[in-house]
Formats: C-alpha cells, sequence, structure tokens
C-alpha cells in the first residue's frame, strides 16, 4: 500500500468512528426519550437497562451508518482540499479517481460488512430489541409507598402509612387492610410504626411491625343467626412476608415474534415469501372449487367449446324452461339467485384473504430488498460525500454536517416514501426500496464529474458570477 493511500485511510477512519459514534448516541437519546414514559418508574436494574440499550444500539446501526460514511467522506475530502493537500495531489499528476481508489475499496469492504450485520445480526438484535421492550413495559411499575394514600398494589393488601423517615426504611402509622379471604374489610392490621426489608433479590418485602393490634372479623354461616365475631390480637413485634414476584421482570418466550419480518434473514425471508405464493394458489384453486359446485355447467377444458352438464338438464334448455309453469320457473329462479349469492359470498371472503396474504407477501419482499439498500446507500453516499467535500474545500463539523444533513433527510424521506407507496401498491416492492438509491445515485455521478474539473458549485463568487453574467444579459436586452 503507497503511503498516500494510507494516509488517506487513516484520516477517514478518526472521521467515520467519530460521527458513527456520536449519531448512534443521538438516535439513543431519541429512543430514551420516545420509551421514557416505559422505563421511568419501574424499577429497572442497571444490566437490564444496559442490555436494552445495547439492543436498541444495535437496531439503530442501519440509520447511523450511512450517515457516517457521509459525514466522514465529506469532512475527510473537505479537510483535505482546505489545506490544499488535494491541489497538490492533482498538481502532481495523480487524478481524483485514483485518490479515491482506497477509500472506494474501503467503502466496498464496509458495504460487504454491513450486508453481513443487516442479514445476520440485524434480525437477533430486533429480536432480543422487542421482547426485551415487551417484558418491560409488560412489568408493574415499582412498589412505592407515599405518606397518607392507599397503595394497592401488592395483590390482596391495600397499604396506607401517614410518615416516612428520611431513610425510606421506617414509616409511622400504619395501616393494612387484608382481602387475601375475600370477604370485604373483614381484617385490619394497625401499627405505631414498621420497618420495611427485602429478601431473596427483591422477591419477598418483609414489613416488621411494632405496637400494634389486629382486628378479624369472623363471619358465620347465614343460617345462623348470631352476630359475627371481632377477634382483637395486640402485639409488640410482628413480621408479615408479602410476594412481589410480580415486580420481578419476568422474560417471555420468543416465539411470538421470531415470525416477524424484520426478525427474519435473507433465506428465511425468501422461504416466507414463497411459503405465501403458495398460500394463495392454494386460496384460489379452493375458491374455483366451491364455486363450481353451484354452477349449472362447467367448461371441459381450455382447448375446447365443449360444456360439462353437471345437472344433467337437457340441451334444448330454454324450452324446457318455457314449457314450465309458474311456480316450476320461480323455483328454479330462487335457486339461481341463492347459488349466485353463494358464489359472491365465497368470492368475497377469499378475496379478503388473498389481499392479507398478497400485502404480507409484500412486506416479505420489502424486506429481501432491505438487505441490499443498507450497503448500496452507504457506497451511493460516499460517491456524494466525497466529490461534496472536494467542492467545497472545507473541514471539520460547518458545511460538511450542514450538507450531510440535507442529503441524509432526503435519503431518509425518500426512502420512507418509497416504502409507504410500496406497502400501498402503488409502487413494486423494488422499485419503492431503491427509490432513494435511483434519486441519490446521478447526485453522486453528477457532484464526482464536477468535483474531477474543480467546479466551484459551492462558493459564493461561483453564484455571484451567474448572477452578474444574468444582469448583464438583461442590460443588453434593454
Amino acid at each position: 500500500m503507497k503511503k498516500l493511500d494510507k494516509l488517506l485511510i487513516l484520516s477517514y477512519l478518526g472521521p467515520l468512528v467519530l460521527t458513527f459514534c456520536i449519531a448512534l448516541f443521538v438516535l439513543d437519546m431519541m429512543f430514551l426519550w420516545k420509551y421514557v414514559d416505559d422505563l421511568i418508574g419501574k424499577g429497572i436494574e442497571g444490566g437490564v437497562l444496559a442490555e436494552l440499550m445495547f439492543y436498541a444500539s444495535a437496531v439503530q446501526v442501519p440509520m447511523a451508518f450511512p450517515l457516517a460514511v457521509l459525514v466522514a467522506s465529506i469532512m475527510t475530502f473537505g479537510s483535505f482540499g482546505e489545506q490544499f493537500e488535494l491541489t497538490a495531489v492533482k498538481a502532481s499528476g495523480i487524478s481524483l479517481f485514483r485518490f479515491m481508489r482506497p477509500l472506494v475499496y474501503f467503502t466496498i469492504l464496509l458495504s460487504i460488512a454491513a450486508f453481513y450485520f443487516s442479514n445476520n445480526v440485524l434480525p437477533v438484535a430486533n429480536l432480543e430489541f422487542s421482547t426485551l421492550l415487551s417484558d418491560i413495559r409488560n412489568q408493574k411499575p415499582a412498589l412505592a409507598f407515599q405518606e397518607k394514600i392507599f397503595n394497592s398494589d401488592i395483590k390482596d393488601f391495600s397499604i396506607r402509612v401517614d410518615g416516612k423517615s428520611s431513610d425510606e426504611k421506617t414509616v409511622y402509622d400504619v395501616l393494612i387492610y387484608d382481602h387475601t379471604e375475600n370477604k370485604g374489610n373483614n381484617h385490619v392490621i394497625i401499627a405505631d410504626s414498621a420497618e420495611f426489608g427485602f429478601e431473596n433479590n427483591g422477591a419477598v418485602m418483609t414489613i416488621a411491625l411494632f405496637n400494634g393490634h389486629q382486628y378479624k372479623e369472623e363471619t358465620l354461616p347465614v343460617e345462623i343467626n348470631v352476630p359475627a365475631k371481632m377477634m382483637v390480637t395486640s402485639y409488640k413485634n410482628w413480621e408479615k412476608h408479602f410476594d412481589l414476584s410480580d415486580f420481578k421482570l419476568e422474560r417471555q418466550d420468543q416465539a411470538s415474534f421470531t415470525k416477524l419480518h424484520r426478525m427474519l434473514n435473507l433465506k428465511q425471508l425468501k422461504l416466507g415469501a414463497d411459503s405465501v405464493l403458495i398460500d394463495v394458489a392454494s386460496e384460489r384453486d379452493l375458491m374455483f372449487e366451491n364455486i363450481g359446485r353451484y354452477y349449472l355447467f362447467l367448461k371441459q377444458d381450455e382447448d375446447t367449446t365443449g360444456w360439462f352438464d353437471q345437472k344433467k338438464l337437457s340441451i334444448n334448455f330454454y324450452d324446457e324452461y318455457a314449457a314450465m309453469n309458474f311456480a316450476q320457473k320461480l323455483n328454479l329462479l330462487k335457486s339461481a339467485q341463492i347459488k349466485a349469492r353463494n358464489i359472491k359470498n365465497i368470492i368475497v371472503s377469499k378475496d379478503e384473504i388473498i389481499k392479507y396474504k398478497l400485502r404480507d407477501l409484500i412486506q416479505f419482499r420489502l424486506y429481501i430488498h432491505q438487505k441490499f439498500t443498507l450497503s448500496v446507500a452507504c457506497l451511493v453516499l460516499f460517491f456524494i460525500g466525497a466529490p461534496l467535500g472536494a467542492i467545497i474545500k472545507k473541514g471539520g463539523f460547518g458545511w460538511p454536517m450542514l450538507l450531510a444533513v440535507i442529503f441524509f433527510v432526503i435519503y431518509i424521506v425518500t426512502s420512507i416514501m418509497g416504502e409507504k407507496t410500496a406497502e400501498q401498491l402503488v409502487l413494486t416492492p423494488w422499485q419503492g426500496m431503491w427509490l432513494s438509491t435511483f434519486l441519490l445515485l446521478p447526485v453522486g455521478i453528477f457532484l464526482t464529474w464536477k468535483a474531477k474539473n474543480d467546479s466551484p458549485i459551492f462558493t459564493g463568487s461561483f453564484y455571484k458570477k451567474i448572477l452578474k453574467l444574468k444582469f448583464k444579459s438583461k442590460a443588453k436586452d434593454v
């Protein structure tokens, strides 16, 4: 490897890693902002939250990686142009294409890595992320006691405290209603003070009660017409245990998520699409078979004009119909009407089933193309960013970041628009998923051509010159 190629790759790696980390951090913060209501107040352990953020970061890679390639390429070539290193390279007889060649090869390797990530790592990350987030959403909020407010989070118990100490462990004037017998407020426990504790890694909560009383009403059978008895017990120390297993994070089975499209790799998506096509063909055959039972005459085959007489009616059907009396005609018409309605119901029912399966087929094909669009997007955005940096000749996070954001927004908006229009059958799946590439690839070719010719299209002097020429032409016309 030549020193110039090595210098170029090392200059590119720094901005690439930096912008990728920044983009990933911003996307993670957006994720936290979106799901903050599902995460706060549930006492999630640090390890579980770190695991969730790890999978969330992996899910955000398809969006962060193209942006990092775009920004890094603009910054690298903009820095070379700003320091006149690009001018020196061209002056020494090295063309822009030759100068870009090592980064083109490097970006191709990154695109291959992006495809491997999209096909093998991303489905697993989506599966783990979706199941863990669902588990957290279904988890009960963390147990918390507020002063002078009844807490009924623990099953069959309602607990109220009038005051709490600064250490949050000791509470005062405790009132507990025990509803385990489902007989109303027949069991009441009061205490002057109590202390909270936890056992078995938080699965069991213990409350040590001090100086209190227990009131329990013993109900008698209805047929015994005697008043109920009240049992009163006084105590100095009493320890009660409460099961908090409902408040622990329970991991559910991932089987319910494994069939979602974003959880599948390329091979599984193709198998799923083939299965849908087989199901659609089967539904259509079944529909024609069910409809055929209501036809009076069936065509024998496509090559002949003969018809199969299902009901063994005579060929001269209209003469027989004319010879029928009114009641026979009426019965025949009613029978035909019923059969027509049955045929309509079969067609409508099967049409809805087939439409649903075809929408599922579209999703399979969209995700198949999506496996490749991430890789190609990295390459296309590189051919936008590299010549763009060579033209503007500015490094750092100023102009490069502004232009990168503009082109990245165009890429994201067109990608989403293409996917949605494909889902609505306006475009085919491959047209929808490749729409952003079709739009940005000509831009990359145009910018590369302009950069090769040292065009100053992003400088103020270029537009001032155009305006001067325009005003001069108008003055001549006058």
